[in-house]
């Protein structure tokens, strides 16, 4: 009787530990096969409610494309895969022509019922982006712009003083448009240099290169002028804007395409 109450004991235990073991876990729904004839169905109400989302938030249009694992996870807001391509959007108040973003990790987790939502498991997407000259004048409108061109203004006193940086993209060339006028002995009318340059990154920094001037400004220090670009960068300081406390962007790779910036690398998204 004792060997039979041990093993029922055991037989017991073992049976509470395969239904105690957390059905929304990543070992669990990466390792165990899944009944999914559902899934087609849940995925695609999710991805209508995620394309919803993201239009009202952002306007624009988008193509949403989800895979999970089984229809109650993603219903918690866990899912295996999320491909979202987006065009005409506006975030952070900045218009971007377009978006791309397809997740790297494999188990990822929203928490979607909290506002604003909370990420419960680190995940990883690779980007690419364009940026428009619109994209980049509208990011330097931002007030903390001016703080990046004050701290450079008190470095240059009394050489010079920046008033203004803009850019302009013509024929797959990228200008930035400094104005700047004499803080000692001001002028009227405020001058304005301009550089085209092209982009490198170093260090996941976007870093000017390649930079070219007119030959009106003479034999001006190119590695000077690179230090200045670099300083009010409006590339670096325009995806700085599109970062939040828990959303980390990196650069891999910096082009002028079609007279768009095209800029791609990794997200990365801190879970709680």
């Amino acid at each position: 009787m004792k060997k039979i109450l041990s093993v029922i004991i055991l037989m017991m235990l073992t049976i509470n530990v395969s239904y105690s073991q957390d059905k929304y876990s990543q070992d669990y729904l990466q390792n165990h096969k899944h009944f999914a004839i559902m899934n087609p169905l849940t995925e695609s109400i999710a991805e209508h409610i995620i394309k919803s989302s993201l239009q009202k938030e952002t306007g624009g249009k988008y193509k949403v494309k989800l895979e999970g694992y089984t229809t109650s996870s993603m219903k918690k807001g866990i899912f295996k895969n999320l491909e979202i391509t987006g065009e005409n959007i506006v975030s952070e108040e900045i218009p971007i022509p377009y978006v791309h973003l397809k997740s790297i990790s494999n188990y990822n987790y929203v928490d979607y019922t909290k506002d604003p939502v909370e990420f419960k498991s680190d995940m990883k997407f690779s980007y690419d982006m364009l940026l428009s000259e619109e994209s980049i004048n509208k990011a330097l409108q931002d007030k903390d712009y001016k703080k990046i061109l004050d701290k450079v203004n008190n470095i240059a006193y009394p050489l010079f003083q920046i008033t203004s940086v803009s850019t302009k993209i013509q024929n797959n060339q990228l200008y930035i448009l400094t104005g700047y006028n004499f803080p000692i002995a001001p002028i009227k009318k405020d001058r304005v240099f301009v550089a085209s340059s092209a982009f490198t990154v170093k260090d996941g920094k976007i870093r000017a290169g390649n930079i070219k001037l007119d030959s009106a400004y003479g034999n001006l220090s190119l590695s000077k002028v690179a230090n200045l670009l670099n300083l009010v960068n409006p590339l670096e300081f325009t995806l700085a804007l599109l970062n939040t406390e828990n959303c980390r962007a990196n650069v891999e790779n910096v082009n002028i395409v079609d007279n768009k910036v095209k800029i791609d690398g990794k997200i990365f998204v801190k879970g709680d």
